[in-house]
């Protein structure tokens, strides 16, 4: 469409768009413009309901998935032509060459690249049905035999580097340490940084989803508890977490100490929960920042004498605490993981005390077994 000029006015010259990636990080390959059959398959997935950043995720898989099989065909090959080529298909998932040619994929990246195949097989099925003359799971399934090891009723990739156990996990009493800790910052910082710590460790939430928290998507209960709706990663839908007595105490402490303060220095901005407007504040009234929060943390360590850790530590230590006490299925259902895989494999950290409560029946109580005869090494196991 033609830009409309008005006399006396210069036509506007639109700056070239700026390059939106950091230096020295080579530009993806895997990003290109999608054919058709892949911007329907995306407009699809957008009408069940799937995240923005989900979809981007899937897309940029697929284009993994056609960059590998190009490789390993030496041939431009399209979505289609791919599901028909069963062998190259499982190749190019499996495929944990990364884009540089030189580093090699981890298997949680292959494990995504599989569910995108999976999710075309089954989203566009209307239009693979009539192309492979089979149900295209079956073709995928046919695909990850020849590649991937079978393991009960699925498959275990055999590409990529192995997954690693998540880093430290603060127990219950660091936590707290680290609480009073941050607690004691002067004026409103320190409610603000008791309560956010405070509900990332008892509810397991991501730091982001709490740190863009709208006071809108807080409720007041009529007993007086407080539920807060948190963005849920991978889905649309808002996760919906009550908080604790303690917790709610803390985060209505936070708001009147900072309204307070947004008084006396004149500022407009209030933190009013139950209404529109960011949750989480600095001191100009400006949203909290994410790189803030590691800071915090930080300090918040080396103050109450704990191993340094970043936000993440604090979703795997409620994973840790809640494991040892509920069954792992409710864990992973209270803290948004779908299933106990990822929580098992990625959050949970056993400690040795759990370990031992678990392990002593009746028997060893019954005798009065004293845990200083316990050795102080136990090995480290996952009781399922």
């Amino acid at each position: 469409m033609a830009q409309l000029t008005l006399a006396g006015f210069e036509r506007l010259v639109a700056p070239p768009p700026r390059a939106n990636r950091r230096r020295g990080v080579p530009r993806s390959p895997a990003r290109g413009p999608d054919d058709e059959f892949t911007r329907a398959y995306l407009r699809r997935l957008a009408a069940r309901g799937a995240a923005p950043k989900g979809i981007a995720a899937y897309r940029y898989q697929l284009c993994a998935v056609l960059r590998a099989a190009s490789r390993l065909a030496r041939v431009r090959v399209a979505l289609p032509e791919l599901f028909r080529d069963e062998a190259l298909l499982g190749r190019a998932i499996v495929d944990d060459v990364a884009a540089d040619g030189r580093a090699k994929l981890s298997r949680w990246t292959l494990a995504q690249r599989r569910s995108a195949v999976r999710s075309v097989a089954s989203m566009m099925r209307p239009e693979l049905l009539p192309l492979l003359g089979e149900e295209p799971g079956r073709v995928v399934d046919r695909a990850l035999r020849g590649a991937a090891e079978r393991v009960g009723a699925g498959y275990r990739l055999t590409g990529g580097t192995p997954r690693r156990r998540g880093g430290f996990a603060p127990s219950r009493d660091q936590v707290a340490a680290l609480l009073v800790a941050v607690g004691r910052a002067p004026g409103y910082e320190g409610p603000r940084n008791r309560a956010f710590l405070g509900i990332l460790a008892g509810t397991g939430s991501r730091v982001n989803a709490l740190r863009l928290l709208d006071g809108a998507d807080c409720l007041v209960l009529p007993n007086g508890r407080l539920r807060v709706y948190l963005h849920e990663k991978g889905k649309s839908e808002r996760r919906e977490v009550e908080l604790s007595a303690e917790a709610a105490r803390d985060l209505q402490a936070y708001a009147q100490a900072f309204n307070r303060h947004a008084a006396a220095r004149g500022c407009t901005g209030r933190v009013r929960l139950g209404e529109p407007g960011a949750v989480w504040r600095n001191a100009d009234g400006r949203r909290w920042g994410y790189g803030a929060v590691v800071e915090l943390l930080r300090a918040g360590c080396v103050a109450a004498g704990i191993p340094p850790c970043g936000p993440h530590a604090l979703r795997r230590a409620f994973a840790t605490e809640a494991a040892s006490r509920l069954p792992r299925h409710v864990v992973a259902q209270a803290g948004g993981w779908q299933g106990i895989e990822r929580l098992d494999e990625h959050y949970v950290q056993p400690r040795d005390a759990t370990i031992w409560e678990k392990l002593s029946g009746p028997r060893d109580q019954a005798h009065g077994t004293d845990d200083r005869a316990r050795p102080t090494d136990a090995p480290v196991v996952v009781l399922r």
